[in-house]
């Protein structure tokens, strides 16, 4: 009998141990998934960021809508961020598409639990004058469980942090971008305690691009006026006998 309660004892011992090694173990594997899934989308945010562009060989200047812009505004939960970049991939073959396209950041509603909130990006095919809501494209999730995406943008021009801009309001910042973007991404763990991650991106370019030709200016002329004259003479006589 002692034998008995001593191989129980140890057996529970055992058991008590492996259990807690076994929860230890998915603790730290959700939270290195969860940390992965921050960090995925922070690199992808802070990729496509810095190589957003403005141009100024719109095809049509009287369309409403223009084709490049960088607009960002400030919500409640997810900042929203729209703007034209250079970075589009084609999929598919002999696609209608270019390495240029608009995208939107945005926050969008859990399908699964409408208490959840997921930092939500759409992608148009092309560059087009509807809205990227309007124009042909998809949306996929970029981070679920969002607390708060707070977007910041350095005005190299005035020094200051601006929350919001714009390249289309006249009260806004016409034809350049920001030179710096910070990021805060506050997400909820799997313990539901919220974490603030935090980045900053440096733009590539901020004046916009312009391909348009120049006129060049006028060529000097040259003049130039040469005279040759030549002449010659000769006489000759001779007699015989």
């Amino acid at each position: 009998m002692i034998a008995f309660a001593i191989l129980a004892m140890i057996t529970t011992l055992c058991w008590g141990s492996f259990r807690q090694t076994v929860k230890t173990k998915n603790a730290v594997e959700s939270q290195s998934g969860r940390y992965r899934t921050v960090r995925i989308a922070l690199e992808r945010l802070s990729r496509e960021i810095s190589m957003a562009y403005l141009s100024q060989n719109e095809q049509d200047p009287f369309q409403q809508n223009k084709r490049t812009f960088f607009i960002a505004s400030t919500k409640v939960d997810i900042d929203e961020l729209r703007f034209s970049y250079l970075g589009h991939q084609r999929l598919y073959q002999d696609a209608d598409e270019g390495d240029t396209a608009q995208i939107v950041y945005y926050s969008g509603r859990d399908r699964d639990n409408g208490n959840k909130i997921n930092l939500m990006r759409r992608e148009t095919r092309r560059l087009n004058n509807l809205t990227p809501e309007q124009a042909s494209g998809e949306s996929d999730i970029v981070c679920d469980d969002v607390i708060r995406l707070k977007l910041q943008f350095w005005d190299s021009r005035d020094k200051i942090w601006r929350d919001e801009w714009s390249t289309i309001a006249a009260t806004g910042q016409l034809d350049r971008l920001p030179s710096k973007v910070s990021i805060t991404l506050t997400v909820r763990d799997e313990r539901g305690e919220q974490i603030p991650f935090f980045t900053e991106v440096r733009l590539a370019m901020q004046e916009p691009l312009n391909s348009k030709p120049t006129d060049n200016a006028a060529a000097p002329t040259s003049t130039g006026s040469g005279s040759g004259s030549g002449s010659g003479s000769g006489t000759g006589s001779g007699t015989g006998k």
